[in-house]
């Protein structure tokens, strides 16, 4: 054999044969049977794990808080129920309130629910939560009483709880009860980013990254050419040694390889499988640290759009399941309710901060203390004063705009020399 057809098939070990390989679907798993990828086979995929991990934390890091309505319409913050200790303070006596939501999220957005043991004391009060993995849980029904049943293996035993001793979030669902799995709806997508990266992880193990081909004039005997074949490996075969020049002897000729179609057409459908699964999970792709399209202007309405569309229904999901499965007919009925905190997650720049108290401290809806309260500072002596405007003229007239510019740019100063001097 010539030692070119040697060098080339050499280099193909793990270059050309592969790629043909994985375009012909030999090392894509079969997809037609989703309960092959299970909950820690998805979260192998950095694609999910990363919009799993995102959605998580924001939901575990906005504090739940509990009001009560008051009969004039308006509402004061309360403290002093076992629902807010157990979910603001200490769910169980090993998880933090925020393990526990980010537990809880993990297993909503891989297996479509989130099911906790209430934990009560002995007059029956609430007094922790303890989540466990969903698929170490089955749903069915008692056929007497038609009542759910939550039948959890916990080792080697088997708890059988009933509908009132448990706190069940479900994700999208067909029946309004069990919730979807996203990894056994989207497996397919799932299996075949696992064969990208698969994919990827090979090809740098075994394919001969040289950054050209040598053509040799004429035949090498066996023993020279076992000699070459140890050097390549040696010197050129790996990520490590990429681009790393061949020495050249007894007139052998180097020929430059360039990327070929077929591996610039893997690069770019990995790319989309990535979109594909924040498509999926409804994830700005900013979040997952691809930053492609973004641009400083859009990134801050991404994040916005972020909360709005992908966590407000998370945070709903939460607080109506809170409230109707850990407060009593009694503490609703008396105005108790919980709630998330997001107005940190929805607010804009400090500029864009700065010119919206500005609209509401001119036009008397927004007091000094409001501004304060709004960005976590203490109240002041007189702040609580209201302005109201002495001379109403037509909106957008210069003196008008004028003054909201002054009023915005000392508003802004405020927010900004605050920050330095807390950095």
């Amino acid at each position: 054999m010539r030692f070119i057809q040697r060098a080339k098939f050499l280099f193909s070990q793990g270059f050309d044969d592969y790629i043909q390989r994985f375009l012909a679907g030999e090392d894509v798993p079969d997809i037609n049977h989703p309960g092959q990828v299970d909950s820690q086979t998805a979260m192998k995929y950095t694609a999910v794990f990363a919009c799993v991990r995102v959605l998580s934390e924001t939901l575990a890091g906005t504090p739940v808080m509990l009001y009560r309505k008051k009969e004039n319409g308006d509402r004061e913050t309360r403290n002093d129920l076992a629902v807010y200790d157990v979910l603001h303070n200490q769910p169980n006596e090993e998880m933090s309130p925020f393990n526990y939501k980010e537990s809880c999220m993990v297993a909503l957005n891989l297996g479509g629910n989130s099911v906790s043991q209430k934990l009560v004391n002995k007059y029956g009060d609430l007094v922790g939560l303890y989540p466990y993995e969903w698929p170490k849980v089955t749903i069915t029904r008692d056929p007497t009483t038609s009542q759910l049943v939550y039948k959890i293996r916990d080792g080697t035993k088997q708890l059988d709880l009933p509908r009132d001793q448990v706190f069940h979030i479900s994700g999208l669902s067909m029946d309004g009860v069990i919730g979807l799995s996203p990894i056994e709806y989207v497996s397919s997508a799932i299996k075949l980013g696992l064969s990208y990266e698969r994919f990827g992880t090979n090809f740098y193990k075994n394919g001969a990254n040289s950054s050209g081909v040598i053509e040799y004039p004429g035949t090498l005997a066996e023993q020279a050419y076992e000699r070459l074949k140890k050097d390549f490996a040696k010197s050129y075969q790996g990520l490590a040694n990429t681009g790393k020049p061949i020495i050249l002897e007894g007139g052998a000729k180097f020929t430059q390889l360039m990327i070929k179609p077929a591996d610039a057409q893997l690069i770019e459908s990995k790319k989309f499988q990535l979109e594909d699964i924040a498509r999926i999970y409804r994830v700005p792709l900013h979040l997952i640290q691809n930053l492609d399209r973004a641009t400083n202007n859009n990134i801050e309405h991404q994040s916005l759009e972020f909360v709005m569309y992908t966590m407000l229904p998370w945070f709903k999901r939460w607080e109506e399941n809170i409230n109707m499965q850990l407060l009593s007919p009694l503490e609703r009925r008396a105005g108790f309710y919980i709630e998330f905190k997001i107005e940190n997650l929805l607010r804009g720049d400090a500029q864009s901060r700065a010119t919206a108290y500005a609209t509401g401290r001119q036009w008397g809806w927004l007091s000094v203390n409001d501004i304060r309260k709004l960005e976590n500072m203490p109240p002041i002596a007189n702040g609580d004063i209201y302005l109201t405007p002495s001379n109403m003229i037509e909106a957008g007239t210069q003196k008008v705009q004028d003054e909201m510019k002054a009023m915005a740019e000392e508003i802004y100063k405020f927010i900004t020399e605050r920050g330095e001097q807390s950095a």
